[in-house]
């Protein structure tokens, strides 16, 4: 990779620090497809891999960059107080267990049909969240373990299999399965996110061992060379999308949220469709 590519990677990142801090994502939604393009024009990154290994690598590599980038994001929140911590750790425990599972399976995926998958619940996901909720009583936050084990495993199995931090699941599930209230929602994402990550990255590094085509600085599937530039950034810039998410009204948030998720997978879909019905 030249001077120039890694510049850009380390000002993807930036992007990608500063919107995981502000909304609770994780970044995911910005990795992979900046990965995807990464991996898919070899002769501007510089760095080659069997077009069967794209979407894994990019998946374990977003990981990789997602988890120290949440674990500062969850301490900035935390030292703010914004951190439900009664709503995150029971949908962490299932999630861990959940994402170990969906790294096992996305290799065996054709690429075309996780890239759809992906696609499909970013739009999903963006939905839900532009859709007015109803105006009321505000609800009781629910944290028994059925609520616990429904979230974590949904969380966890869609985060390691498309290489997301679990954001786009876990958001729509605190507000509206947990009850959770707007202004701790990206906080307590987050931390979810750090263990789910976590988890994910270690079994995606492990069962890659000995593959042959991964490109040169890889750990397992994990691409390390191209992920530490990413992080980089993302490190910088993540508190300053914590802060400044302590600063937005809770419907600003939510519309944020929504069209993000709408735009990014739209585009996914139209562009893998027709590949994955055809697999």
């Amino acid at each position: 990779m030249t001077i120039g590519v890694l510049l850009a990677l380390a000002g993807a990142g930036l992007a990608v620090g500063f919107l995981s801090g502000l909304v609770g994502i994780g970044g995911g939604v910005l990795i992979v497809p900046l990965l995807y393009f990464f991996y898919g024009h070899p002769g501007w990154s510089g760095v080659l891999v069997p077009s069967d290994l794209e979407a894994v690598i990019a998946h374990a590599t977003s990981l990789f960059v997602i988890v120290p980038t949440a674990a500062l994001g969850t301490l900035t929140y935390h030292r703010a107080g914004a951190v439900a911590w009664r709503a995150a750790v029971p949908i962490a425990l299932f999630s861990v267990v959940a994402a170990i599972a969906g790294s096992f399976g996305a290799p065996l995926i054709p690429v075309p049909v996780l890239k759809l998958g992906f696609g499909l619940l970013l739009v999903f996901s963006g939905v839900r969240m532009l859709w007015p909720r109803k105006k009321g009583a505000a609800q009781a936050v629910r944290t028994h373990v059925g609520v616990g084990a429904l979230a974590g495993l949904a969380v966890g199995f869609m985060s390691a299999l498309l290489g997301v931090g679990g954001g786009i699941i876990a958001i729509p599930i605190l507000v509206y399965l947990v009850g959770l209230k707007l202004d701790k929602v990206a906080a307590t994402s987050m931390a979810i996110i750090m263990f789910t990550a976590l988890a994910g990255v270690i079994t995606y590094a492990a069962i890659g061992v000995g593959i042959e085509g991964l490109p040169p600085g890889s750990v397992g599937y994990v691409h390390a060379a191209a992920g530490i530039p990413i992080l980089a950034g993302s490190l910088l810039a993540v508190p300053l999308g914590a802060r400044a998410n302590q600063r937005m009204d809770d419907r600003r948030l939510q519309l944020m949220f929504g069209a993000l998720f709408l735009l990014f997978g739209l585009r996914l879909v139209v562009e893998n469709f027709g590949a994955a019905a055809g697999t």
